[in-house]
């Protein structure tokens, strides 16, 4: 797995190649590359913030209520 500062190098390898870009679609190819490894970078920080923001996981009863198992019975017409 790839670390943050990994990401970060290069992110500053293709800010280097984009100063020496001839044509606009390598520009554009490396400006969109660079921002990719930024984000990359800060990835595991963002998961973790939002872990911590994320609501607690909801109670859920262990056994079904007497009245949610009656109205799954079928009719019977006797």
């Amino acid at each position: 797995m790839t670390t943050p500062t990994e990401y970060l190098a290069k992110a500053e390898a293709t800010l280097a190649e984009l100063a020496e870009a001839k044509s606009d679609a390598e520009r554009t190819r490396l400006r969109r590359a660079h921002g990719v490894y930024l984000r990359l970078s800060t990835h595991e920080a963002e998961k973790a913030e939002r872990a911590v923001m994320a609501p607690p996981p909801r109670i859920v009863p262990e056994k079904p209520h007497n009245a949610a198992a009656a109205q799954t019975r079928s009719w019977s017409i006797k």
